[in-house]
């Protein structure tokens, strides 16, 4: 039974301490910018690293979604066509709902792994994996 509990508290100093904590999970706001006929998403890249995901993914996310051409530039992303904060926060509300969180606990701590042609969503919390659609 010793033996038991010993390895029982190594497997809990191996799992991640950012799965004990309890702090709730917040999207960033968009900072969304109109010029003309293209729309600035000035934060794009601190909403990725919020994410924890590639930028190149979500940007693929996002064109597809809005149906618009677009690039990144330097932290931020440009798309052509008008789109307002509201729009862009609620195609990254779905990205996030997709792509980030596991859908077993919930919880935002998962990696996006490709194996092959297929996306896995890989959770670092509970262990659960699950596959998702490609971009």
């Amino acid at each position: 039974m010793e033996d038991y509990e010993r390895q029982l508290d190594r497997a809990l100093e191996q799992i991640p301490k950012a799965v004990f904590e309890k702090g709730r999970f917040q999207i960033p706001e968009a900072e969304a910018i109109i010029i003309g006929n293209r729309t600035t998403l000035r934060n794009f890249k601190g909403i990725a690293s919020a994410l924890n995901r590639e930028p190149e993914h979500m940007m693929k996310y996002l064109l597809r979604e809005l149906g618009a051409a677009g690039n990144i530039d330097g932290h931020q992303a440009v798309f052509q066509g008008k789109f307002t904060k509201g729009v862009i926060d609620d195609r990254v509300k779905r990205y996030v709902e997709e792509f980030v969180t596991c859908r077993e606990c919930g919880g935002p701590d998962t990696k996006l792994v490709r194996k092959e042609r297929v996306y896995m969503l890989r959770c670092e919390a509970c262990g659960a994996r699950a596959s998702v659609r490609s971009v």
